[in-house]
């Protein structure tokens, strides 16, 4: 996203390894060479960021990933799986690269971190539970609200421990995905739920959220990091450092900020931007 680029690479780190790599690609010629075969991605219903629709995969990772392959010359082969087959694939080896990732010591011990966007998690609340609700904090002292999260849904940040809390004291209900999690919102069997933009935006779009639902911007859920984690058993130094060189171009020139716009619509990127600039 334009004016973030800095922040993005402070954010994601830079390593001694892959900048001695980057120096290792000398011209167009060893740029090819580092790329011997195709790279395996993984990406997964994922809302704007990647959807299947009509037998095509389509949304912002696709466009990225499509993007990055003309500028590397790294063929790629886009895999759709669901996201706990992939994040198995990838430990195991079994996927080179995936997607839309958030920044984790444990999955550092597995893959290099290329970073180009952000994320933010936002509460969708029903309307006549909404006057004075701004954060998962005023669900606690309501005893008439239950939340709803898909499982496996984390956000690295202070409302995790909101999260947990509200579990532990049966306030909190799991979903098996945001399908099941919107109807219970439509059903009000859950009152308020937890949901990246990516999947919201598009699932209003769509019209399988109930359209009077509000946004409520939890201000504890700032925006976090997103990356390609490619995978250091799998890929070689070489051609993660050229990943890392190009995806880094994308940034800077504005064109993932582009891709943003595109795919989430101008207010919310907007917004994102915004968010970005209050931290």
């Amino acid at each position: 996203m334009p004016g973030h680029e800095t922040t993005i690479r402070q954010r994601g780190g830079r390593r001694r390894w892959l900048a001695l790599a980057v120096a290792m690609l000398c011209g167009g010629a060893a740029a090819q060479a580092s790329c011997d075969r195709p790279l395996k991605v993984a990406v997964s219903d994922l809302g704007l960021g990647s959807y299947q629709e009509q037998g095509q995969i389509r949304g912002l990772i696709p466009d990225l990933v499509n993007e990055l392959q003309t500028r590397t010359g790294c063929p790629f082969q886009l895999v759709f799986l669901p996201r706990a087959r992939a994040l198995l694939d990838f430990d195991r080896g079994a996927v080179d690269i995936i997607t839309s990732m958030l920044r984790t010591p444990e999955r550092d011990r597995v893959g290099a971190h290329l970073p180009y966007g952000y994320t933010k998690h936002d509460l969708l609340v029903v309307p006549e539970a909404a006057t004075g609700l701004r954060g998962l904090a005023d669900i606690v002292r309501r005893p008439e609200l239950t939340l709803g999260v898909v499982r496996g849904i984390r956000t690295n940040s202070r409302i995790d421990a909101h999260l947990e809390q509200l579990l532990a004291i049966r306030r909190a209900e799991y979903s098996p995905d945001f399908t099941n999690l919107g109807a219970k919102l439509a059903a009000r069997r859950v009152q308020v739920a937890l949901m990246p933009n990516a999947v919201h935006v598009k699932m209003r779009r769509d019209g399988t959220l109930p359209a009077d639902l509000v946004i409520v911007d939890e201000p504890e859920a700032r925006p976090q990091v997103l990356g390609l984690y490619v995978n250091r058993q799998a890929v070689p130094v070489r051609t993660i450092a050229l990943l890392d060189q190009r995806l880094t171009e994308m940034v800077k020139t504005g064109w993932v900020r582009q891709c943003y716009a595109q795919h989430f619509g101008e207010a919310e990127t907007r917004r994102m931007d915004n968010a970005l600039k209050a931290n």
